[in-house]
């Protein structure tokens, strides 16, 4: 059955990432959720004119400690559920990352990804396995869209450590990525594997090589980065459906 409306997935690790967004598309949760119940998984709908269906999926609370479940594994988890419940035409990461001022970036400044995803931390020196390990999962071509916006796009390494070692840092020069962050690798791998489009948008709330105190950097940038977040993922929104 043909699809009346084109629909939109954004995956978002953290509530407070989202919040805002969901605020103002005035978007509702889904209840009962969908998916696995025992999965505390969180999904909200809403449309944007008449051709366009907004969803955000968030992880949700981890029950032992009660924060936000960030990292590769829950958000591509929550990228599967989205995936099979509503078949999306488009899947975006949207998030906030770490950068470098000597590439240009700023606390604040949004990108959107380039060509590929990578990993910073999957280190498997055995051949064939190190190749796998470093990702390297192709982006949606968002060369439109960042025309449109203004916007400046980067390659993007993930891993599941807020901080860094040295190694992960040659890891990230090596791939030529930009944006070190937590979650669009672990989509990026299933969206390659079932050939659904994905890209990221992400918004920078540290600069590693001025600060190296990243969780530190992070919670003090944090609120500014989700407002340029939110700002510019409005903004997508209105050229996505008016293309």
């Amino acid at each position: 059955m043909k699809k009346e409306k084109r629909r939109i997935v954004f995956i978002m690790a953290m509530k407070a990432e989202a919040d805002q967004l969901i605020h103002a598309l005035n978007l509702e949760p889904i209840i009962p959720r969908p998916f696995y119940e025992k999965l505390p998984m969180n999904f909200f709908k809403g449309s944007v004119g008449e051709k366009l269906e907004i969803f955000i999926a968030i992880p949700g609370l981890d029950s032992r400690f009660g924060v936000d479940q960030i990292g590769t594994e829950p958000a591509a988890v929550a990228a599967f559920a989205s995936i099979l419940e509503f078949s999306p035409d488009l899947l975006i990461s949207a998030g906030t990352a770490g950068s470098f001022a000597n590439e240009g970036a700023e606390i604040g400044k949004v990108y959107l990804s380039k060509s590929h995803f990578y990993y910073h931390d999957h280190r498997i020196p055995i051949s064939g396995w190190e190749q796998f390990g470093r990702g390297g999962y192709p982006s949606f071509d968002t060369t439109f869209f960042a025309k449109e916006l203004g916007l400046d796009q980067a390659n993007i390494s993930s891993g599941n450590s807020l901080d860094f070692t040295e190694i992960d840092l040659q890891r990230i020069s090596e791939s030529g990525a930009i944006l070190k962050e937590m979650e669009a690798g672990g989509i990026a791998w299933l969206a390659s594997t079932t050939k659904t489009p994905f890209f990221a948008i992400k918004s920078v709330t540290n600069l590693i090589d001025l600060n190296p105190n990243s969780p530190e950097e992070f919670e003090k940038n944090f609120s500014l980065a989700v407002q340029s977040l939110v700002r510019e993922c409005l903004r997508l929104i209105e050229v996505i459906a008016k293309a």
